[in-house]
């Protein structure tokens, strides 16, 4: 993969993450409920989150649990 296909990449998925969505409302109603310290918080869980998922998209993941309902069930039970 080039570095301009990743740059690409990386700037969309930046840019659909400042559309505001379900979890904006999460952390603003968490910061009017519970304080600043919760919302920070929940903020660094999502964006934590939203990384782990690009960079799992990212080399094709997603591909991979399409094509193996095995590899699917494996990644989504608890340990």
């Amino acid at each position: 993969m080039t570095f301009e296909t990743w740059l690409s990449f990386t700037a969309a998925t930046i840019v659909l993450l400042l559309i505001p969505g379900p979890t904006v409302l999460l952390i603003l109603s968490y910061a009017l409920s519970q304080g600043r310290r919760v919302a920070l918080a929940t903020a660094f869980g999502v964006v934590c989150g939203d990384f782990i998922a690009m960079t799992t998209a990212l080399p094709g993941l997603g591909v991979l649990i399409l094509a193996s309902a095995t590899l699917f069930t494996v990644l989504i039970s608890p340990c």
